[in-house]
């Protein structure tokens, strides 16, 4: 269906050269830095979604390294070496977006993102070198941008070195929502409202025990996030094909490191089995782990606070989310919990996306796993989404939130919750009686001690006052 992409431009009147590859002879538009496998690949994978950016920049980042050593040792000349850094450089920072246009969904492993990057830096410097567009007998993809790599070591490594800076990234807007937690914390430390379990009323909390339950919570993903920032520093760069390390000379491959963490000012490590760290995707999968649990405190913290916001009449009435918008098209004056709402449907997409990276880690066979490109999609895409909702989260409603005390103490001390408190005093069993009656005659409870003068008044003021029903 696809098939006439490949020689498509003549028909337009668009200027072409052709190149060639393994397979034969290409059309490639003029001005277009790429090279034929990825002309090839645009026309066997037409789906709708680019490949993220990011990933390329990862990439441009480890072939420059990998020029950069070859060149130190003398087995790239020094000419060749720094115009393919220059144009390494360039690239990053200039972008050359439609230079770039292949798609998430391709080749397994991620081997025709990996070639259109060796074929744009290499045609860049063929450019900055003065020389003909696909001259790869001066500045090949392969034999010098690709030197000493595979696909399937810098694919996984690129993979890791993204993730790991946008886990990084995700972890500052984490921070800034337990800030504003622990801030609610502090300042609703003294109100108290009616706990519940099985969504019934049972004994009293304070408004700042649940912000400070939600604020350790996430708190618990910072920690654990930094194991999981350790295992995605362990790159397999230097297994080359099948771990072992072919075409690339071990000390070759330490200046490789070097010059990567030169670059980035950071610690990345050869894996101990690179062989192992190529065929098994377990970290991906830790990563997938952390943001589906992340996800799943995130459901549960904004189905509390919904709850919460309830009403306000027929509901819970204890706190008032900011009005962000109209909720109904309807209903004057209808305000819903719409980032909530929100953050609720981001929460579940992103479980959905670590589940992807589970079920395609599954899938690896012998050597390696293939389906590297969609575990790379699903996490970015789980990442930027989570980025998002921890923004809008804290900025539009936890830095918003009322608190209604007074009318949540008022539930309180007339809820059937509180009515433990009378076990030590008069017994379990009276205690259910007078709630079951309670509840049949549609009454507080303690208006039924008042009547029947189980207890004084003095006793009901002691037993039911804020200190005692938080036992300080």
């Amino acid at each position: 269906m696809f098939e006439h992409l490949l020689n498509i431009h003549n028909l337009y009147g668009i200027m072409v050269r052709k190149e060639r590859d393994s397979l034969g002879e290409v059309e490639i538009p003029d001005g277009r830095l790429y090279g034929p496998e990825t002309v090839r690949a645009l026309s066997n994978f037409p789906y709708y979604r680019f490949m993220d950016r990011r990933i390329i920049d990862s990439l441009i980042v480890i072939k420059r390294s990998y020029v950069r050593a070859f060149t130190t040792k003398g087995k790239i000349s020094k000419e060749v070496g720094e115009i393919i850094i220059r144009a390494a450089d360039e690239l990053i920072k200039n972008k050359n977006e439609l230079d770039f246009p292949l798609k998430y969904i391709q080749a397994g492993a991620g081997t025709s993102t990996n070639m259109n990057v060796n074929e744009v830096i290499a045609n860049r410097a063929l450019e900055l070198l003065g020389k003909p567009l696909g001259s790869h007998d001066i500045i090949s993809p392969h034999n010098q941008v690709n030197v000493g790599q595979s696909t399937n070591d810098t694919i996984p490594a690129a993979i890791r070195i993204t993730t790991y800076f946008a886990l990084e990234s995700l972890s500052k807007y984490i921070e800034r929502a337990i800030e504003r937690l622990d801030l609610l914390s502090r300042e609703n430390a003294e109100k108290i409202k009616t706990g519940r379990t099985h969504i019934q009323d049972a004994s009293a909390v304070t408004f700042g025990g649940e912000f400070k339950a939600y604020a350790d919570q996430f708190r618990s993903f910072l920690d654990e996030k930094e194991y999981v920032l350790t295992r995605l520093k362990r790159l397999n760069l230097g297994g080359t094909a099948v771990g072992t390390g072919a075409n690339l000379p071990a000390d070759v491959r330490e200046l490789v490191y070097k010059n990567i963490n030169e670059y980035y000012g950071e610690n990345f490590v050869p894996a101990e089995n690179l062989m192992m760290v190529m065929q098994f995707t377990s970290d991906f999968n830790l990563l997938a782990s952390w943001i589906s649990n992340l996800s799943a405190a995130l459901i549960k913290m904004s189905r509390d606070l919904r709850m919460m916001n309830s009403g306000p009449v027929a509901g819970f009435n204890e706190i008032v989310l900011p009005a962000v918008q109209p909720g109904s098209s309807i209903m004057p004056g209808k305000v819903n919990p719409s980032i909530l709402e929100a953050v609720t449907m981001s929460a579940l997409f992103t479980r959905g996306l670590a589940q992807t990276v589970n079920d395609a880690s599954s899938q690896g066979e012998m050597e390696i796993n293939v389906f590297t490109p969609i575990i790379y999609t699903a996490l970015m895409e789980a990442l930027d989404v989570l980025t998002v909702t921890f923004t809008i989260l804290e900025e539009k409603t936890l830095k918003g939130i009322k608190i209604n005390s007074d009318y949540a103490y008022q539930v309180l001390v007339n809820s059937p919750g509180t009515a433990l408190l009378l076990n030590p005093i008069i017994g379990y069993e009276k205690t259910a009686e007078i709630v079951k009656e309670a509840k049949e005659r549609n009454v507080p409870f303690l208006k039924l001690l008042r009547e029947r003068k189980i207890l004084t008044e003095e006793q009901i003021s002691k037993i039911f006052s804020p200190e005692n029903m938080l036992n300080k």
